[in-house]
């Protein structure tokens, strides 16, 4: 039991002192994670209320969902960067700008991202418009 605790608190330091640096394929994993976190709340969300909220802000989609859809809204993506959110009420989309931060994608095409610098795009549907699994 000792060897156990003491091994996780190595495993803690090891991340605390920052000595771990992802890459950028485990924070595009990180990111796409959180970002299907948003879609189960936006859907819990439009299952109480007929419709997913209607926002113009991040701040403003994570007052809509916080804490009874989800206890903590993911604010930023796994680069540190925010993400932006798109809903009508009808629809919506959430969207991180990826490592570089600039969002850049038209988010109502498809496609297959080129790099980790180009955005992702996931809709209510569930649908990935743009993902980092089968990038090139």
């Amino acid at each position: 039991m000792v060897m156990k605790n003491i091994a996780a608190a190595a495993v803690l330091s090891f991340f605390a002192l920052g000595a771990y640096n992802p890459t950028d394929a485990e924070r595009a994993r990180w990111t796409m994670f959180d970002m299907r976190s948003w879609k189960t709340a936006f859907d819990a969300y439009k299952s109480d209320h007929g419709q997913y909220p209607s926002v113009n802000s991040l701040e403003q989609a994570r007052l809509a969902v916080e804490p009874l859809y989800i206890k903590r809204a993911p604010m930023t993506d796994a680069w540190g960067n925010s993400y932006r959110i798109e809903s009508d009420g009808k629809s919506f989309r959430v969207v991180s700008a990826g490592a570089d931060g600039i969002f850049q994608a038209d988010t109502s095409a498809r496609g297959v991202l080129q790099s980790f610098n180009d955005d992702a795009v996931i809709n209510e549907s569930g649908k990935w418009l743009f993902r980092y699994w089968e990038m090139k």
